[in-house]
């Protein structure tokens, strides 16, 4: 039978929607037909004014308890569920306005100007970093004009004094002038004579390598050290100027005829080291300004400064190579006589009264040693005393020297006097030179032992230290003789045989001659019409400033005074005075005469202030930082290569969820490595010359903050992009301000890291330490599981915690994160490592909750980063203190 049929079912009853009596508050919204299919409402609702087009995907959440939609959504006419039990129109406002700053950002994508609001920070940082570099561009561009500046009217005074010696042989060819006339470098106010009395070294092993050293250098004199390897040549020159902190020394020192120690008058002392210690990226001209420029005294006119530099230039034959850059073994710049002469040069910028030399001719061949050596010698017509070791001279070399010691080995005297004296000592004493033997070469085979010694029989070397301490021969000295023909008689000539041209030169008949008469007068003399400009220079010396003509008497006085070691134009720019006239002698002479009656405490020039240090080194720092570009954008490639890879392996490979700590852990890992390896070459590279500066009275302080600040800016640009990189790819929802400040404290500390690790280890070592103390402090200790387990260890484990960079500045970027954009729906495994990770970095320690979390890494970090920069302070101070004297 068939079944019967069932009636319809009754419609289901229709359930009103829970609405609040005020409804939306005023000026929102919804759209016709209500929401679409299996969309949901966020809590809290829509922000005030913003209508929500059809179709928009919601965020999860849905609607608030007991809020319910009626059935087919909403029309245009009526008003959003909202809060149950009916809560007014403020309340309503206030409970959907909750949301609107984390959801607006998702509901419509932002415009250019809205990311621009939102990533300030970001841009300010571009902006910041752009002006920094343009700035420094142009302070380079700056400086290398003024360089170019600089030796060009170094050449055209050049050239003016060689037209005007062209004129002294035009008219009297008889009359010697000097080639050049230093312009900066003075006579010195009071000249050093060093005495030593049975000189010796012990060693703290108790053996000697030294013994019984005696006699003088002569103030004033270029003085020669020489024996055979293993003699102590060396050793003895240590010992002399206070260096040989490897040992005690026996005997004493005199200096002027009182007892005392060379290391006490390291102000007015300069010393060449052996190898050729000198700025690789700086110019020739460039290190010996700066070297006058620090090391001159208190109060030096810029000027003088400046006409040192032409002063050294000159007598070192470097000024064709100014501007050129010294270079390193990779990148070769100049030359290696050429670098020999630079490291040379460094300590006469100083114009020190006594220089030592360390075979200051090693490696160079004849011509060059010759060259270097005759350079010497004009500087010690200013009163400079000059003492060299220096191996087998060619004879016309060795007779430069006015004092020769001969050391046998074991370091005991063979001979000491002046150079021509040596060879008539060695045959007074039975000993005979073939012909065409070079002497230097014959007195080291004669203190080997090389040669027969036809006077004494079984002749051993051995035999030289008692034939000279009972030596009965005594050379004569010799001296140098004066003209007997005056300046005065020379001027008398000048000027008759002037008078008789004359009137050729003085076309106007005035008895003065104005600057075409004088380029006249220059193409006679040399053939050829000279340079306008050289023409002007010439003039300007002869006449003075603002002068349009120059007299006969003016005229004179210009030529005569081309006989000058030193100009008389510059004399204010010194510092040292002269109360006499010397009318009758050469100015330089006068002055080495009447300062070697001048008392002691005239040595001692006031050296410049901590602030003027420090600003000379800035510049000079921010010159070699310029010139660093090639290495700087290799780094530079290398952080955004890092910041690529991390960013690309945390969004699309690994896909670590947005509230995970690993990402911020391997970024900061990342950043403290690279970071540190960095920091190495800021004083490891250049820790021989910090030990050659400080040496001479370098404020240690001065050095610390110039290298640092400079560093600075590299670190800067380094922090930044790693971070703007990664932010970017990874699209954090953090403000970049917020986002960045962990990336500085991580820079700041690590790189007090590597500041450390710089001047504590060799350079080679660097890089393996500070890439294990990376990995290890920042990679394992700062892992959030090892966090855990290091609090709830004991006080070592909790030492080691708080020495993590990375523990703090993962805390910070995490909890800020967390705090800026918590997540939800999470499952339960996600939920219960959420909730583990903010325990350990939000509970702990107990203070973190009177400071916060992010005050209290900021704290930690900082005080981490001071403390390891004092140390590096203190590491430049006191260590290697044997190479600092």
């Amino acid at each position: 039978m068939p079944l019967p049929t069932l009636p319809p079912p009754p419609p289901l009853p229709t359930v009103a929607p829970v609405m609040p009596p005020a409804g939306l508050p005023a000026g929102m919204t919804m759209p016709p037909g209500g929401l679409p299919p299996g969309v949901t409402m966020p809590p809290g609702g829509v922000p005030p004014g913003a209508a929500m087009p059809p179709g928009v995907t919601m965020p999860p959440g849905g609607l608030p308890p007991g809020v319910t939609m009626p059935p087919g959504g909403a029309n245009a006419s009526q008003t959003c569920p909202c809060m149950p039990g009916g809560a007014g129109a403020a309340a309503g406002a206030a409970a959907i306005s909750r949301a609107a700053n984390a959801t607006v950002d998702e509901l419509s994508e932002e415009t250019s100007w809205e990311f621009a609001q939102k990533n300030w920070v970001l841009l300010l940082c571009i902006f910041i970093e752009v002006v920094v570099v343009i700035g420094l561009y142009l302070v380079h561009r700056n400086w290398k004009r003024k360089q170019e500046e600089r030796a060009h009217k170094g050449g055209v005074s050049n050239k003016s004094e060689a037209y005007a010696q062209s004129i002294v042989k035009h008219f009297l060819p008889s009359v010697q002038v000097q080639k050049y006339r230093f312009r900066g470098l003075r006579p010195k106010a009071a000249t050093l004579s060093v005495a030593f009395e049975d000189l010796g070294l012990k060693l703290h092993n108790g053996s000697s390598v030294l013994a019984g050293v005696t006699g003088e250098f002569r103030a004033g004199q270029l003085c020669a050290i020489m024996g055979p390897s293993g003699a102590g040549k060396t050793t003895f020159m240590n010992v002399l100027c206070g260096k040989a902190a490897y040992g005690e020394m026996t005997g004493k020192v005199l200096i002027n005829g009182t007892e005392g120690s060379i290391s006490d008058y390291k102000q007015v002392m300069g010393f060449v080291p052996q190898d050729d210690i000198v700025h690789e990226n700086l110019t020739v001209s460039e290190q010996i300004n700066f070297s006058a420029r620090l090391r001159g005294p208190k109060g030096m006119r810029r000027s003088r400064c400046l006409n040192i530099t032409e002063d050294v230039l000159n007598v070192m034959q470097l000024e064709n190579i100014r501007n050129s850059i010294v270079g390193s073994v990779e990148s070769r710049g100049i030359s290696g006589g050429q670098r020999k002469r630079v490291n040379i040069g460094l300590e006469l910028a100083a114009d020190p009264t006594i220089l030592f030399l360390d075979e200051p001719t090693s490696g160079l061949d004849a011509t060059s040693s010759l060259t270097i050596v005759q350079s010497l010698q004009r500087l010690t017509t200013l009163g400079m005393t000059a003492i060299m070791v220096i191996h087998q001279p060619r004879y016309s070399l060795f007779t430069l020297f006015e004092d020769v010691l001969l050391l046998g080995k074991g370091g005991r005297t063979v001979y000491l006097g002046p150079s021509l004296g040596a060879k008539p000592y060695f045959e007074h004493i039975g000993f005979s030179m073939p012909a065409n033997e070079n002497p230097a070469d014959w007195f080291m085979d004669v203190i080997s032992g090389e040669i027969e010694n036809k006077s004494i029989a079984k002749f051993q070397p051995s035999m030289l230290f008692d034939l000279w301490d009972k030596h009965d021969f005594s050379p004569a000295r010799l001296t140098e003789r004066r003209r007997a023909w005056t300046m005065q008689d020379d001027r008398a000539s000048l000027g008759r045989a002037l008078e008789e041209e004359w009137n050729l030169i003085d076309v106007d008949e005035n008895g003065v001659l104005d600057e075409s008469e004088l380029l006249k007068l220059l193409a006679r003399c040399e053939g050829s019409k000279p340079n306008e400009e050289v023409v002007q220079e010439l003039f300007a010396s002869m006449s003075g400033p603002d002068n349009e003509v120059v007299t006969k008497e003016e005229f004179l006085d210009y030529l005569m005074g081309l006989q000058d070691t030193v100009t008389r134009e510059n004399e204010d720019d010194s510092s040292e005075e002269s109360d006499s006239d010397a009318s009758d002698e050469s100015e330089a002479m006068f002055r080495l005469k009447v300062a070697r009656a001048k008392p002691k405490e005239h040595m001692y020039p006031v050296r410049k202030s901590f602030p003027e240090q420090f600003c000379i080194l800035f510049n000079r720092r921010l010159i070699q930082w310029w010139r660093n570009n090639a290495e700087r954008m290799i780094f530079l490639g290398a952080v955004m290569v890092a910041a690529v890879v991390l960013g690309i392996m945390d969004r699309v490979i690994c896909k670590e969820p947005r509230w995970a700590a690993a990402p911020y852990l391997n970024l900061h890992t990342a950043l403290a490595l690279l970071t540190s390896v960095f920091c190495l070459r800021t004083f490891g590279s250049d820790r021989p010359l910090f030990w050659r500066e400080s040496a001479s009275g370098l404020s240690v302080m001065a050095f610390f903050l110039a290298r640092v600040l400079v560093n600075f800016v590299d670190l800067m640009l380094q922090c930044f992009l790693l971070a703007a990189v990664y932010y970017f790819i990874r699209q954090s929802t953090l403000d970049f301000g917020d986002f960045f400040v962990p990336f500085v404290l991580v820079t700041f500390a690590s790189s007090g890291v590597g500041y450390l690790l710089s001047v504590t280890l060799p350079p080679q070592h660097g890089p393996f330490v500070a890439a294990l103390i990376s990995f290890v402090s920042c990679g394992l200790l700062g892992h959030p599981l090892r966090v855990k387990q290091m609090l709830d260890g004991n006080y070592l484990e909790m030492t080691m915690d708080f020495t993590s960079i990375t523990r703090w500045t993962v805390a910070m970027a995490f909890l800020k994160d967390l705090d800026f954009n918590r997540p939800h729906n999470l499952t339960f495994k996600d939920e219960a490592e959420l909730a583990e990770l903010e325990k350990t970095y939000r509970d702990e320690p107990m203070w973190q909750d009177r400071l916060g979390y992010w005050d209290t890494s900021i704290l930690f970090l900082v005080s981490m980063g001071v403390a390891l920069y004092a140390a590096t302070f203190l590491g430049l101070r006191f260590l290697n203190r044997g190479k600092q004297m």
